[in-house]
């Protein structure tokens, strides 16, 4: 049996990357696993372009994204997937969806044979964003994940705490 790798995964706008809700959460989630003494690895998936920032034109660019099921490029790649065996995926809910350069990102990688919680951040409920993940790794062990609301990402470490605990509970169902 290998041994457990985490890799929290986190999107991130590009030149935001130390300072969105998706970071911020992240570093927690860093420190909870620190404090478990679980070998971890983080990563931010940051697309190349630059999102508007007024709200209007942000809108419209990640509808238009939505959309047109569109596929981001993104900065960088991963190079240590096959020694992962769980990942706390960090990510906003836009429009019910995670953005769509996570959606690259999945794309990249097999995630057969490994856990993913999602760990949303959002305003309203992130069950669509979780089912939508479930639906787009159907060979990966989803689980349920935890959603946080925007206004609580510096104070989520009872929500971070559950994510990281699925990581580790015994499944009786592989997918």
């Amino acid at each position: 049996m290998k041994p457990e790798k985490i890799l929290i995964a986190y999107f991130s706008q590009k030149g935001k990357e130390k300072t969105s809700n998706s970071a911020r959460l992240a570093a927690q989630l860093a420190e909870l696993l620190k404090a478990k003494n679980v070998d971890f690895e983080s990563f931010a998936i940051v697309p190349t372009e630059i999102y508007p920032e007024e709200r209007a034109n942000f809108d419209l660019a990640v509808k238009t994204e939505l959309e047109n099921n569109a596929r981001p490029a993104v900065v960088d790649k991963f190079s240590g997937m096959s020694h992962i065996t769980g990942i706390l995926l960090v990510a906003p809910n836009w429009y019910d969806s995670v953005p769509m350069a996570v959606l690259t990102w999945l794309d990249e990688y097999d995630f057969s044979d490994k856990r993913v919680v999602p760990v949303i951040s959002t305003t309203e409920s992130a069950a669509k964003v979780r089912e939508e993940v479930r639906k787009f790794l159907p060979r990966t062990w989803v689980l349920e994940g935890v959603e946080v609301k925007d206004t609580d990402t510096d104070n989520a470490t009872a929500e971070l705490t559950k994510a990281v605990d699925q990581l580790f509970q015994p499944s009786t169902s592989k997918y």
